[in-house]
C-alpha cells in the first residue's frame, strides 16, 4: 500500500512542480449592487431603506496557468452589505469559495471566467425590536465574470485587472444574485 502512495505522489510532483512554477494571484477590491431573493431580507432592508448603505467587495484568487488561453483559479471572495439608520443597523455578509477557470480568447487581455461557488450568507441585525445573527444554509452557485488583464502577453509582472462578475446563489427557496465590479491586481508568473 505505501509504495502506492509513494508512486502516486512521485507521478503527481512530476505535473504538480511545474504548474506551481507559474502559479500566480489576484487580489481586488469592488462594489456593486445585491439583488436580495428571500421576501424576509427585502422586508427587513426595506426598515433602514438605502440612504445610508455601503457595498464592499473583495476577492482573493489563486491563479495556475494551464497555457497561454486557459488559466485555473482557486481563491474566496466576500461582499458586505452594510446598512445602517441611527443605532438601527443590518451587516449581510455573503461568502464563497470559488474554483474555476480564466478564459484569454486571445483579444488583448480581455478574459471570461466561470467559478463554482460554495457559499452562505450570515446576516447580523439589530433593530428596535429585533437583535439576531441568522445564517442562511450552504449552497452552491455560479460566479460568471469578464475583463480585462492589463499584463502584457499575461507575464510575470504585477498589473491592473478591471472586471465585472455577476454570482448567483441559491438561499433555501429563494436566490441572491450579486453583481460587482472590481479593479485587481495580479500577478501571472
Amino acid at each position: 500500500m505505501n509504495k502506492k502512495i509513494l508512486l502516486f505522489l512521485v507521478i503527481f510532483s512530476l505535473f504538480a512542480i511545474p504548474a506551481f512554477s507559474k502559479a500566480g494571484f489576484e487580489f481586488g477590491f469592488g462594489s456593486g449592487y445585491i439583488f436580495y431573493g428571500s421576501t424576509d431580507t427585502k422586508d427587513r432592508n426595506k426598515v433602514l431603506g438605502d440612504t445610508n448603505q455601503t457595498i464592499l467587495a473583495t476577492d482573493a484568487l489563486f491563479l495556475l496557468p494551464m497555457n497561454d488561453f486557459l488559466v485555473f483559479s482557486l481563491g474566496g471572495d466576500a461582499v458586505f452589505d452594510f446598512r445602517w439608520k441611527g443605532s438601527n443597523h443590518i451587516y449581510l455578509i455573503d461568502y464563497a469559495f470559488l474554483t474555476g477557470f480564466k478564459i484569454f480568447p486571445k483579444i488583448g487581455g480581455l478574459f471570461f471566467s466561470v467559478d463554482y461557488a460554495l457559499g452562505r450568507r450570515t446576516d447580523f441585525v439589530e433593530l428596535d425590536n429585533i437583535d439576531d445573527t441568522l445564517s442562511t444554509s450552504w449552497g452552491n452557485g455560479f460566479k460568471f465574470a469578464l475583463g480585462y488583464d492589463f499584463s502584457p502577453h499575461l507575464n510575470s509582472s504585477i498589473a491592473p485587472v478591471l472586471a465585472a462578475s455577476l454570482k448567483s446563489m441559491p438561499r433555501g427557496g429563494s436566490r441572491d444574485n450579486l453583481f460587482c465590479v472590481s479593479v485587481k491586481i495580479t500577478k501571472h508568473k
